[in-house]
């Protein structure tokens, strides 16, 4: 998308990443994002929100750099972690409810991850804590692909209930198709 930030990118009145987060928020669950350092106009597009905010230098070294650097500085208390890549433009917080009724029936899983219409890996993803510890060796702009293969064997798949999940956008012709789709 260069020059141009997608998650900058007005829907609706909205940016992209305030309309993910403001998603995420109506759960009434702890919300973090990771942000480039300051200044940089995404802090002013999650102005106002309840969110912990937090800049990681990692983050210029693409996905992995963020997760690395926001599991690091994880409180010890959480259990969980709930990913969700802010380039996703109609998820809604019943994808967030969906994972999270798969984690409270499928317990014993390490990971759990909804399926795309397609069968493809869609979002968003719950890490269990004894995952954390592979989020340190990740690099590059793979994301978590490393620690899902790692656990693969404790990794719960399931049927998406929206489409929500897998349908990013990445290029301006993915922006204007939505545009024109909506």
């Amino acid at each position: 998308m260069a020059p141009n930030d997608k998650l900058m990118l007005p829907i609706k009145g909205k940016t992209l990443l305030r309309r993910v987060a403001e998603q995420a928020l109506q759960l009434s669950i702890p919300t973090h994002v990771a942000l480039p350092q300051k200044p940089h106009p995404r802090w002013e597009a999650l102005h106002g929100l309840d969110l912990s905010l937090a800049a990681h230098e990692d983050s210029a070294e693409g996905l992995s750099g963020t997760l690395r650097a926001s599991v690091a500085r994880l409180p010890s208390s959480v259990t969980h972690l709930c990913v969700v890549l802010a380039d996703l433009p109609d998820i809604q917080s019943q994808d967030f409810r969906a994972v999270f009724e798969e984690v409270k029936t499928y317990p014993d899983a390490s990971i759990w991850r909804p399926l795309g219409p397609k069968g493809q890996p869609a979002h968003p993803t719950v890490f269990h804590r004894s995952t954390f510890a592979d989020f340190t060796t990740i690099a590059g702009d793979s994301g978590a692909k490393p620690v899902i293969e790692k656990f693969r064997s404790t990794l719960h798949e399931f049927s998406a209930t929206t489409h929500a999940g897998s349908h990013d956008i990445d290029t301006p012709r993915d922006y204007q198709a939505y545009l024109n789709s909506i």
